[in-house]
């Protein structure tokens, strides 16, 4: 080899430099397509499914608990706001079904 051409060990050593590189570049995209810049994780595919028991409420507890229990479920699964009261709904028992079925017939149905 003449003057100011590399060797072939200092090809070898570009070669793993540059491999290292490009290995680093790859984790970094990785991470920077998963983090948001709110600092959530986000992807352009929807959440793997996720078995999540939808709350109960049966009107002897406190009512706050359901209803902060139900918003994230409601955030985990994405549901869609027009569904949101039909599933919360339907997963009253005892005497609070009783009083959201007065409550829609004096009142309509909440949004």
């Amino acid at each position: 080899m003449g003057d100011g051409e590399p060797s072939l060990a200092d090809v070898v050593q570009m070669l793993k430099t540059l491999s290292a590189d490009v290995a680093g570049l790859k984790e970094k995209a990785a991470s920077a397509e998963s983090i948001h810049q709110d600092g959530q994780h986000h992807t352009d595919r929807p959440p793997r499914f996720q078995k999540l028991d939808f709350p109960r409420f049966d009107g002897k507890t406190d009512p706050l608990l359901f209803i902060n229990r139900c918003e994230s479920y409601f955030r985990q699964q994405r549901t869609m706001p027009e569904e949101r009261v039909w599933m919360a709904f339907y997963n009253l028992e005892d005497i609070s079904q009783f009083w959201f079925i007065q409550l829609q017939e004096d009142e309509g149905t909440p949004p």
